[in-house]
């Protein structure tokens, strides 16, 4: 954790190298989410996954959020113990003690449990009774990517009922993620592949209710389909995450929300003159899709060609002249894997350092 003594410097002061959120971009992309969903009239249960922040967290419940999405028990903990009062856990949890850990949680604050399995939902029941709780559930359903979920109509209907005969926990609606949609770059065949994905999961929700159960809630989506399921017929929710930060991935698709992520660097060396060797590497930006890029360098100008443990070693055009000392900022390919390499976050407004948030929920 940085001292509060770096309040106010300027951002190119900041050691090196450092997770950098420009707050104003960040707060324009929660906006234009916001007045999305307000005209489509649909929810947003957001990813803390993508930040681990509780301050963003705040933020996006004061931006219209019902709550937050968590990938980890861990994760909903530190939300919950900051004063978020719903989450969903967006994972299945089956270890016993974690399964204790989020049920006694669920004294806390509302929390919304997915599932897949009648012996787990029998397990988080016990639990449930044996703290005095009443844990929520949503059925988890396959709708193409898949991981995890019901591979059938039938098996998640067994399952929701299964749910109905356990007490301690509740029925409240069907969960489906269509992870293998968000980052098909062609904007049509996004939008086919998300609608039929949507389509699986409401006409699922509706078969359960024609049964007779309890289904408020129809959740799935994200950033790359935040506005296909947002619009979608009986979706009442979605998960987006990255759409606060965006990152090299989200960029190719021409969604409508800014840059706010980056990592500032430092060029340690000028070996030949086409090449510079910035203080940023594995340890500090993510190249899970693809490597990062140098942000308003202009194409091309400045190409990560490879990272080591501390280094990126970049290629330089003719027109780019990086000297020893300068800062640039990265993008990462993935802004959820780059987060969760730090502790803290220079939050900067017009240049200069207004905050340092912890990232507090990283090792949960």
């Amino acid at each position: 954790m940085y001292a509060q003594g770096w309040i106010g410097m300027p951002v190119e002061q900041i050691p090196t190298p450092a997770l950098v959120v420009d707050v104003e971009k960040l707060d324009r992309n929660l906006a234009t989410m916001a007045d999305y969903l307000a005209r489509v009239k649909t929810n947003i249960r957001p990813h803390a996954k993508t930040h681990k922040t509780p301050a963003i967290g705040h933020k996006q419940m004061r931006a219209g959020a019902i709550g937050l999405c968590c990938a980890t028990v861990g994760e909903a903990e530190v939300m919950v113990y900051s004063g978020i009062p719903e989450v969903m856990i967006a994972n299945e949890i089956v270890d016993p003690l974690s399964v204790r850990r989020a049920v006694n949680l669920a004294r806390q604050a509302r929390v919304l449990m997915i599932v897949d399995d009648p012996e787990n939902v029998r397990n988080i029941g016990a639990a449930a009774r044996q703290y005095g709780a009443m844990v929520d559930v949503l059925v988890d359903l396959d709708v193409g990517q898949g991981r995890c979920g019901a591979r059938s109509l039938e098996a998640l209907v067994e399952l929701a009922r299964e749910v109905e005969r356990t007490k301690g926990i509740r029925l409240r609606g069907v969960f489906g993620y269509e992870g293998h949609v968000q980052f098909i770059p062609d904007r049509q065949e996004r939008t086919a592949k998300g609608q039929d994905a949507n389509g699986r999961l409401v006409r699922a929700a509706k078969e359960l209710s024609g049964l007779g159960m309890n289904i408020e809630i129809v959740s799935g989506a994200g950033t790359g389909t935040y506005d296909i399921a947002g619009e979608f017929p009986g979706i009442t929710e979605i998960q987006a995450g990255s759409y606060i930060f965006m990152d090299g991935t989200y960029q190719k698709l021409g969604l409508p929300f800014e840059q706010s992520l980056t990592v500032l660097a430092t060029v340690v060396s000028r070996p030949a003159a086409d090449i510079a060797v910035f203080d940023v590497g594995l340890k500090g930006i993510s190249p899970e899709r693809f490597n990062p890029s140098v942000q308003n360098c202009g194409t091309g100008a400045i190409e990560v060609k490879s990272l080591s443990e501390e280094h990126s070693v970049t290629r330089l055009s003719d027109a780019a002249d990086p000297r020893p000392g300068d800062k640039m900022h990265f993008i990462p390919s993935h802004c959820c894997t780059t987060v969760n390499l730090y502790d803290s976050m220079f939050v900067v407004r017009q240049g200069r350092v207004e905050a340092i948030w912890p990232v507090a929920a990283r090792r949960a």
